[in-house]
């Protein structure tokens, strides 16, 4: 692959005089603008690919779209209506389970802070217990003694106002609970009524972009032309792209985006799912298909291939020592150092 670069950038006419793989010459150091165009000529360099299958569906969006632009659509609801014709009936029935989320969450937090106090206070008085058995049995007065019963009485009638109390307290929480699961599959149903659901297949390719190095960014040393330190952009995202084709040959054919699932409630065309609908769907596809990319590490394994790729070049060009430093986002220098053996 290295002999192809090779080849083809030569084909160009951009390797210095001085250059040669076969015959090792030294590099003169006001050649380094030379050397800086040949790296900038390559452009987007890409190290790392990546090829999965992700799903999205309309309803995702208008929840999405909701959080994002809540107030837009609260300005101009007419627009974006016009543009995504579900979203005024999803809009309509999410507001009021949003409303019904949120209370079921403070319920929830309130119940798992008053399952934390209930414990604590049943340890309190198991520990309460314990002390008051040892010090009946150690009292010497028989008036004393009975104090003392009194007191462990007393502890143990709250313990069980505590229990029945918690048993209230749980079966109301569950109630609540069921509620909301029964409202929460009820809207899941409704939104089912008419949705739009696509499968994605395609490609993530990552790497580095090379096209605005500049010769403060490369160094040849004076002493030893044959050397060269070379600071460089982090690896990002280049592309990420979903053909209407993901394979196509004569044995084997398939989409790239094919429709899952497109359901309209409805025989009327003014129903059909608009274009900014479909686009939409296949956007957030898009999407899924680079966070996938990048939760299965494409950034980590398009650094190390950079690193292999870019001193494997320099070494091609005539190079013995190549030094490579990726520059972070807030300019620190992070070092790698490749040496040729």
């Amino acid at each position: 692959m290295l002999i192809i670069v090779y080849v083809v950038i030569a084909g160009m006419n951009i390797l210095p005089r001085s250059l040669n793989i076969f015959k090792k010459k030294q590099l003169l150091i006001d050649e380094t603008p030379v050397v800086v165009k040949e790296i900038r000529e390559i452009g987007e360099l890409i190290t790392a690919e990546f090829y999965g299958e992700v799903y999205a569906d309309l309803n995702e969006f208008y929840e999405n779209l909701i959080k994002t632009e809540k107030d837009s659509i609260y300005l101009n609801p007419a627009k974006y209506y016009r543009k995504y014709p579900g979203l005024r009936e999803y809009v309509s029935q999410a507001q009021d389970y949003r409303a019904q989320e949120l209370f079921f969450e403070k319920e929830k937090e309130n119940y798992e802070l008053y399952l934390n106090d209930y414990f604590q206070k049943l340890e309190s008085y198991r520990q309460l217990e314990i002390k008051l058995r040892k010090d009946i049995v150690a009292a010497q007065l028989k008036t004393e003694r009975k104090k003392l019963e009194k007191r462990l009485q007393d502890i143990r009638n709250k313990v069980i106002r505590e229990k029945e109390n918690y048993k209230a307290r749980k079966e109301k929480y569950n109630n609540t609970e069921k509620e909301f699961i029964d409202l929460k599959e009820s809207f899941r149903k409704e939104r089912k009524k008419r949705n739009l659901v696509y499968i994605g297949r395609g490609w993530v390719k990552a790497g580095i972009n090379l096209k605005n190095l500049t010769e403060k960014e490369i160094f040849i040393d004076d002493a030893d032309s044959l050397y060269i330190h070379l600071l460089i952009p982090e690896p990002e995202i280049i592309d990420a792209d979903i053909n209407p084709w993901f394979i196509y040959t004569d044995k084997k054919k398939i989409k790239g985006f094919e429709l899952f699932i497109a359901k309209t409630g409805s025989m009327m065309a003014k129903d059909n799912f608009t274009d900014d609908e479909i686009a939409a769907v296949k956007y957030i596809c898009k999407e899924r298909l680079k966070a996938n990319a990048l939760e299965k590490g494409i950034i980590k394994n398009a650094k190390s291939s950079a690193l292999t790729t870019l001193e494997n070049f320099f070494h091609l060009l005539g190079f013995d020592k190549v030094k490579i430093n990726f520059k972070t986002e807030d300019m620190e220098i992070v070092s790698i150092e490749q040496d040729a053996s």
